[in-house]
């Protein structure tokens, strides 16, 4: 098994209490859905959630998050995804904390 399918099985493990949540392929990486509702995507062993809610993204600002990021051959500028925001380190070995993150996430797409 390679890395980058540890890294998802390992986020999904963490995610389990929401029940099942589906993956399919992205541009290379893992959509992870729940509910039909995008929660987020893996790129490169890194988790990123979507996140619509402007205090949300500045509280994930806050405790270091980044947006996603990338660079096209036709751009000098890197290109960034706005809502696609990394999960805050301190969830990521915390599976009630990862939990709570993705509730807050997919509530929000529901406004």
């Amino acid at each position: 098994m390679s890395t980058k399918n540890e890294y998802v099985e390992y986020i999904l493990d963490l995610l389990a209490p929401l029940g099942q949540v589906e993956t399919a392929r992205m541009f290379g990486g893992t959509l992870l859905k729940k509910d039909g509702k995008q929660l987020g995507v893996v790129f490169r062993d890194t988790l990123y959630f979507k996140v619509i809610n402007s205090d949300v993204q500045k509280r994930y600002k806050s405790e270091g998050s980044e947006q996603f990021t990338y660079t096209r051959k036709d751009k000098k500028d890197p290109v960034v995804i706005k809502n696609w925001w990394t999960v805050p380190e301190d969830s990521l070995d915390n599976s009630e904390k990862l939990v709570l993150l993705a509730e807050e996430v997919l509530r929000s797409q529901d406004s």
